[in-house]
């Protein structure tokens, strides 16, 4: 069996996939490599990474659905999900199978510096990340998730048909199932395009209030299991 697959949804049009792919020439011969489109009319590029197993899917619209289609066909042990927009630091493999070899039943994620197209206002937003996730332990899949293929599966993957915020509430049904959320201590390097286009301030207040609209029934959930646990 693969040690580990990575599974990319890519958005119409998306070509920040083409800088994310060298830097997984770090991986581990044979590692696999997802592709996965929603557009018919999609070419399959020709890439050059031959130590390394890279295959094309076609999926049904919708990121949840791109990155379900992409764990149903992966023969990894562990699944990595990563955005087209991600660049790897030079230790991001390294850090993650030391992770993966200690906390084999946790959901890993990484912790987020955004490239050099962010303004400066951005590292509130990367404080933000890292609060987030380690003090609330809700990261988000930009963090790179990554999780055991039959733990995945267990869990159900990514819920479909969500307007928004599908890694969002997978977070939460893992922590829900009692599923650890565990920093890979390693950064992921991400694009603050979404900022650049719509506004620092209308795009982080945006995002605030739809994560939180979002996680209050999910987090009165996890307390009501808690509290039947507590009882049992």
């Amino acid at each position: 069996m693969t040690l580990l697959s990575v599974i990319i949804p890519l958005a119409p049009h998306e070509k920040a996939w083409q800088n994310l792919l060298p830097s997984l020439a770090q991986l581990p011969d044979d590692t696999e490599i997802l592709l996965v489109h929603s557009f018919h009319d999609a070419a399959h590029e020709a890439v050059d990474l031959p130590n390394l197993n890279l295959r094309w899917l076609t999926s049904p619209a919708g990121r949840a659905e791109q990155m379900n289609t992409g764990a149903r066909a992966a023969t990894g042990a562990h699944l990595w999900f990563l955005h087209a927009d991600t660049q790897l630091a030079h230790d991001s493999w390294s850090a993650l199978l030391q992770a993966m070899q200690r906390h084999p039943a946790d959901l890993l994620y990484f912790d987020l510096i955004f490239l050099n197209d962010a303004s400066r206002l951005m590292r509130l937003n990367a404080w933000g990340v890292w609060f987030r996730s380690h003090v609330l332990h809700v990261p988000f899949g930009d963090q790179g998730f990554c999780i055991a293929r039959q733990l995945f599966h267990t869990l159900g993957g990514y819920p479909e048909g969500l307007p928004y915020g599908e890694d969002h509430v997978f977070v939460w049904r893992a922590r829900q199932h009692g599923v650890a959320t565990t920093p890979v201590n390693s950064t992921l390097y991400t694009s603050a395009r979404k900022y650049q286009q719509h506004g620092w301030l209308k795009t982080t207040v945006m995002h605030q209030y739809l994560w939180l609209k979002q996680a209050w029934p999910e987090w009165r959930l996890l307390r009501k299991k808690f509290k039947k646990g507590d009882s049992a």
